[in-house]
């Protein structure tokens, strides 16, 4: 398709406009439009920003669907890569009258194991308790009816009942397994693979760098172009992709393994019995031993011993247990692979001793994704490793509302080893000076001040009328918000954690006034538009955690190039931090709001006129009475 023929589909009286009544042209999204598909004809790697409002998702579909390429487009959350699937995609494909194959993908743990599911009935060994047992009588009822085995199309799901039911890669049996032709994650895949457009988040996408023996690696490298939408949180996960770790989800997974030897009652074993509930027993009592020293460094001395000591403690555990395989390999394949699986578990295991004991890595112990915990550190990825990594897969298209700062994309091309001249920006035609007026407030103490939050929610009393995003940069601010307005907030209050966030984004568009609390998560990943947001507030500016261990490890490695950490590093992620939660405001032509940063660093610290130009111009006051004007003016 030609530049003018591409134009013609997104203007006032093309197919768009003809299809959807709402659709309006926008001269942001043509140019969007045309800079992916020259991107698509040229098969190189690309850096569009395209500023929020354009219309990214059907800018980008619809140059990918007309293409002759086969396109896997990641994005940042599953809620997302579900409403571009079975949102924009359908519309594109309506538009279009596409008939293109097309898939979503997630990972393993958003999939039913129907292998697992069964067991829960079939052995009386499992007894459910009581909180467990109600959801999972739910699921059963669900799997009847459903056509993915997605567990997205299910309300909510504690992290214990998800186990319950999922499989990880160690307990798959993958072609093995008597339930493999009923199996959603390779319904999934064996769509993937015939698809010509694949759509996944960026976690799944990260496997495939993170583990190059996954089978999944094969899936994502037959593509022909990886767009990668909200590319800088990809490259955010690929910086600490470099991770060493271990993990106790291990001992779970193994004593799982030996119940299932053990589910016939004529080939019961009393000893592999005994060692299914002594694994779950000192993996409880290992994770527990550790709650004292969450995020302290392991190499304090007091610290250190402990450690070690345990480790002395598991690696005794194991060898007895590996003598007590080692005498049953005879029994077949299952104990055979549990065996060298134990044999490498113990090398990792002394590794990490000899680690730790030299100060080798900086180490921390944390929980995982699976509700269990690890240790874990970060062997720091350079900009020529990342790019290196980049480089061994297809030519890939990265898009985002926020790659440049303050006009520059050295920060993201200097990554992924690409020339930060032929990166594109294209521009919305938001009057930004019209549809926002910023608000400064009267308080002045310091962020880290224990009374910061109250004084502020004290300061913006006069504006409560107005609906309201809040943004907060730590879950001890929200709660503490929470907590404040709880008592002295006369609205409807929706507060994250209490209810699914696409429930509670959803709850939040449906009312005329109210106030929306939300951390991290609700910065970027989450869908704003039709909300009607007239008041957005961001507590602190989004710096990253000096305390964090990652950042601890990165920061030796920019010494080392001898480049300032914080001027190369912290303080260009922080910009880009502040325009994603500035982007929560405006999304369409018609909205207009007050912007409020209770942060006085904003206006007084040595580098606030780089935070202040990484934001589009408009005017503001310290009057809330002028602010509130400003609304009335709509």
């Amino acid at each position: 398709m030609s530049d003018h023929q591409l134009k013609a589909l997104f203007s006032s009286e093309g197919l768009m406009s003809q299809t959807l009544p709402a659709f309006r042209s926008r001269a942001g999204q043509i140019e969007f439009a045309q800079a992916i598909e020259a991107s698509l004809m040229q098969s190189v790697d690309s850096v569009i920003e395209a500023e929020t409002g354009i219309g990214k998702s059907l800018g980008y579909l619809m140059p990918v669907l007309l293409s002759n390429k086969r396109v896997l487009i990641s994005t940042y959350t599953k809620l997302l890569q579900d409403q571009i699937f079975y949102e924009d995609l359908s519309i594109a494909r309506t538009v279009l009258a596409s008939a293109k194959k097309v898939a979503v993908l997630k990972g393993r743990r958003n999939y039913l194991c129907p292998f697992k599911f069964a067991q829960l009935f079939e052995s009386p060994s499992n007894r459910l308790p009581t909180e467990a047992l109600a959801a999972v009588l739910e699921i059963k009822a669900w799997s009847t009816r459903t056509h993915t085995g997605d567990l997205s199309e299910l309300e909510v799901l504690s992290a214990d009942v998800t186990d319950m039911i999922t499989a990880s890669a160690e307990e798959c049996q993958k072609r093995r397994c008597p339930n493999f032709d009923q199996c959603p994650l390779y319904n999934a895949r064996q769509q993937a693979e015939l698809a010509d457009v694949v759509i996944v988040n960026h976690q799944l996408l990260m496997s495939r760098y993170e583990n190059p023996s996954d089978d999944l690696v094969a899936l994502i490298d037959q593509m022909d172009v990886q767009l990668i939408d909200e590319a800088d949180q990809f490259l955010r996960l690929l910086r600490e992709s470099k991770q060493l770790a271990f993990s106790f989800s291990w001992m779970r997974e193994l004593a799982i393994i030996l119940g299932r030897m053990n589910a016939d009652p004529q080939q019961y074993d009393a000893v592999l019995g005994d060692w299914t509930k002594l694994l779950g027993r000192e993996k409880a009592r290992f994770e527990g031993a550790y709650e004292s020293i969450v995020g302290r460094s392991f190499s304090e001395p007091v610290v250190k011993a402990m450690v070690l000591g345990h480790i002395d403690e598991l690696e005794l555990l194991l060898a007895r247990l590996s003598r007590v395989l080692e005498s049953r390999l005879n029994r077949g394949k299952i104990l055979r692979d549990a065996h060298r699986d134990l044999a490498e578990r113990m090398d990792q295991l002394l590794a990490l001793a000899a680690d730790i004991e030299e100060d080798a890595q900086s180490y921390w112990w944390e929980h995982d994704a699976r509700g269990g915990a690890a240790f874990r550190c970060v062997v720091p990825a350079t900009d020529e490793a990342m790019a290196g990594v980049l480089k061994t897969t297809a030519p890939k298209i990265f898009v985002s509302a926020t790659l440049s700062v303050n006009g520059s994309f050295a920060f993201i091309s200097q990554q992924i080893g690409y020339d930060a001249r032929n990166a594109i920006r294209v521009s919305n035609a938001f009057a930004y000076s019209k549809q926002v007026m910023g608000f400064q407030t009267a308080q002045r103490l310091a962020p880290d001040h224990p009374d910061f939050v109250s004084a502020l929610l004290e300061d913006l009393k006069a504006l409560r009328g107005l609906k309201t995003l809040m943004l907060f940069t730590s879950q001890r601010a929200l709660a503490s918000a929470s907590s404040h307005l709880a008592t002295s907030h006369q609205g409807n209050l929706f507060v994250q954690g209490e209810r699914p966030r696409q429930r509670l984004v959803q709850d939040f568009k449906n009312v005329t006034h109210g106030c929306l609390l939300g951390t991290s998560s609700f910065w970027q990943g989450v869908d704003f538009n039709g909300a009607g947001v007239e008041c957005l507030v961001i507590d602190k500016l989004p710096f990253l955690q000096p305390d964090d261990p990652k950042l601890t490890a990165r920061r030796k490695a920019y010494q080392s190039a001898g480049l300032d950490f914080f001027s190369d590093y912290i303080l260009p992620d922080c910009a880009l931090k502040l325009r994603q939660g500035f982007g929560r405001l405006i999304r369409a032509e018609r909205d207009q709001g007050v912007f409020i940063i209770g942060d006085p660093r904003f206006w007084n610290a040595r580098y606030a006129s780089l935070l202040q130009a990484s934001l589009p111009e408009f005017r503001w006051t310290q009057s809330a009475s002028e602010a509130l004007s400003f609304m009335d003016k709509r």
